[in-house]
């Protein structure tokens, strides 16, 4: 018999279903966001003779780590037996807030676990339970800017969604910024029709969980312009981009959203981390804290020249050069922390 002295990692992707079956690792059939960070891992992986692949998909001998991206739900008891079954070799990296998973905050589950990576500071104890921040994809960030005046005024793009509301109540902290991003499509679609723009999948048909928009209809945005092929590209022609995270009042809670708007060279008008200044320069974005409402705010936008604004330019694209920040945040620091700490 051949004896390989290749090593495997099972892993369980925070995308579920869509990224099972090596979708995660196939750059050719992972189109999300964040392919260039499994693809990047991979490779690196790949150095050390190291095979990544996920649970589902069989391997030559037993994987010697099993890496979970976010808590699989109760209710996966196929995955949940794997788990039972290797408590020593199982690590979890939360990625999703307690809106979307709850269950990655409940201490009683980490007990299957011998290492907890997560954003959310109270939990970090540096003993089972280590801080880090979800890595974000470099995929476009050499985005040239467009001329201040080539650019439209103001785009939100987000999925139509609402959280779920079990999990709205099952969660621990935070608030929810589903709503918000409602308030303020209402707002600007009647304040400045002609300038303000909707993108992203479903606000042509009722919500997911949304019972009464089911039965009785759904209000129809006259803004919206459809889904979104490429983000960074669609960004690019606006100035600013409404950028309200699912949840607030947290800290490190920094999704992709910001990062989006600043590789497209788009002016973030951010809401979400309390403490995003620690993470963004306060002369990257503009902090919707800062405005007591949306008049406020637009009153703001619109008062801002051309000098001011591509003053916010220069400072975004001074942040993409800095060697920190990159070193912070994107798909090489991850996978040489994932070389470092999870093997």
């Amino acid at each position: 018999m051949r004896i390989t002295s290749e090593k495997y990692i099972s892993v369980f992707p925070y995308n579920g279903d869509q990224y099972l079956k090596n979708i995660a690792f196939d750059t050719k059939k992972n189109k999300g966001i964040e392919a260039t960070i499994f693809s990047t891992l991979k490779k690196y992986l790949k150095r050390k003779n190291i095979k990544i692949v996920t649970y589902d998909v069989s391997k030559k001998q037993a994987p010697f780590k099993y890496v979970y991206f976010d808590m699989p739900y109760p209710w996966n008891f196929k995955v949940w037996k794997i788990i039972f079954l290797n408590k020593s070799k199982n690590i979890l990296i939360c990625h999703e807030s307690a809106l979307i998973i709850p269950f990655n905050y409940w201490k009683i589950l980490h007990i299957f676990f011998t290492k907890v990576y997560t954003w959310y500071d109270p939990l970090v104890d540096n003993k089972k339970y280590f801080k880090r921040l979800w890595p974000k994809s470099s995929s476009g960030i050499e985005t040239e800017p467009k001329k201040f005046k080539e650019k439209e005024f103001l785009i939100l793009v987000n999925k139509n969604t609402l959280p779920f509301l079990p999990f709205q109540l099952l969660k621990s902290f935070g608030r929810e910024l589903y709503s918000e991003r409602i308030k303020s499509m209402e707002f600007f679609e009647h304040a400045i029709p002609d300038n303000f723009f909707i993108y992203g999948r479903g606000w042509n048909k009722p919500k997911k969980y949304n019972l009464t928009e089911k039965i009785f209809g759904f209000k129809k945005y006259s803004n919206y312009k459809g889904e979104v092929d490429d983000k960074i590209k669609l960004l690019s022609n606006f100035k600013y981009c409404l950028c309200f995270e699912n949840l607030t009042d947290v800290n490190g809670y920094i999704t992709e959203k910001i990062f989006d708007c600043l590789k497209a060279k788009c002016v973030p008008v951010y809401w979400g981390a309390s403490d995003i200044e620690e993470y963004i320069p306060k002369n990257c974005f503009i902090d919707f804290r800062d405005f007591k409402d949306y008049q406020k705010l637009l009153d703001y936008l619109n008062s801002i020249s051309e000098d001011e604004y591509n003053g916010y330019i220069k400072n975004i694209e001074n942040l993409l050069l800095d060697e920190k920040f990159k070193e912070t945040w994107f798909e090489d620091s991850f996978a040489k922390f994932f070389l470092e700490n999870i093997l």
